[in-house]
């Protein structure tokens, strides 16, 4: 499936939308729906859930002079529970010329796709962002976006929002809630290199202050090793409602025989302190895909969790409450998992 339009930042692990000079409406998507079998300290538990589904229309206007209109409307879908959000992810009108992208609308930030890039269970129960979220590493509304050619493999990605949470939870744009997001990035032959920096006033109405992300890719062969590095850093100005700066890492490899693809990885958190619900989280998963075609795959993993919520990260629909809901110190959750996805 062509990814999103900001994704051109990473454009070479992350395939980007190729608009034709056309102004026919493309239709396409993404249907996934996973069957998980979770084990909670307090409790286990069997559910279907649809993880980021969605249904996309896109376009583009041809102006002449290398200059075209750009344009994309995509919307959520739970496939499990018959309902959908529209216009709820990468919604937007633009320009597209040889100076670059330029768009306006509701978009992922460029930080986050940073880490997209990088993550082998993207999407599911096992999503790196359970322990690598946070902060920037969001959707934002109100977003205006700058997306740069790419030179020999380099490019990069500005994007700045009037207030990134939905109106629906504020009645609006909120005034002192903006974010600004930064990021530079470099794919080129079997090598992916990926900085993402975000900070603003959205950052300090919620404790926080700046973001950094690192990432990297390496292929060789049949073999693909990935890597990334988060820190978060706490600007509460009330002692005890944070728990410190947070950093976390993560490694992981694949390994693909054929239409079959082993995947491995592990991650962990640290706050500077801790306090209650804010104990060091980690997680590991092994799992393997199999691809039926180019656009049909199913899939099988194992994960295992502490002191994190399998699932919150990946836009699932259903997901274990684990930690800090069960309020257990050093709880341990995991989940067998079993998917079918389909693009179109």
């Amino acid at each position: 499936m062509k990814k999103s339009l900001i994704a051109l930042a990473v454009a070479g692990v992350v395939s980007a939308p190729a608009f034709a000079a056309t102004s026919n409406v493309d239709v396409y998507g993404k249907l996934h729906v996973a069957l998980s079998f979770y084990d909670d300290s307090n409790y286990s538990d069997t559910q279907v859930s649809s993880n980021a589904s969605r249904i996309g229309f896109k376009g583009t206007e041809d102006l002449g002079g290398g200059l075209a209109a750009i344009w994309q409307i995509e919307s959520g879908i739970n496939l499990d529970e018959q309902n959908g959000t529209f216009a709820s992810r990468n919604s937007f009108v633009g320009l597209k010329g040889g100076f670059g992208t330029a768009l306006i609308g509701n978009h992922d930030t460029p930080l986050k796709l940073v880490g997209r890039a990088v993550d082998l269970f993207g999407d599911t129960i096992a999503d790196s962002r359970n322990v690598m979220g946070g902060g920037s590493d969001t959707r934002g509304d109100n977003v205006v976006a700058y997306i740069s050619p790419t030179w020999t493999g380099f490019s990069f990605a500005a994007a700045y929002s009037t207030d990134p949470v939905s109106a629906a939870a504020n009645a609006g744009d909120v005034a002192d809630r903006s974010l600004y997001n930064l990021s530079a990035t470099y794919a080129n032959g079997p090598l992916f290199l990926g900085f993402g920096y975000g900070d603003g006033d959205y950052h300090e109405a919620n404790g926080l202050g700046a973001q950094y992300r690192l990432a990297a890719g390496f292929t060789f062969g049949d073999f693909k090793l990935v890597g990334q590095y988060d820190s978060l850093e706490d600007d509460s100005t009330t002692v005890g409602t944070l728990a410190g700066d947070y950093d976390a890492w993560m490694v992981g490899g694949s390994y693909t025989m054929g239409a079959m693809v082993f995947k491995a990885n592990y991650m962990q958190g640290e706050y500077d302190t801790v306090g209650t619900n804010y104990i060091d989280p980690e997680q590991w998963t092994v799992g393997m895909d199999y691809n039926l075609s180019k656009r049909t795959s199913v899939y099988v993993l194992y994960a295992d969790g502490q002191n994190i919520t399998l699932g919150a990260g990946g836009g699932t629909s259903d997901q274990v409450a684990g930690f800090p809901a069960s309020a257990v110190a050093d709880d341990d959750n995991s989940a067998f998992s079993v998917g079918v996805v389909h693009s179109f």
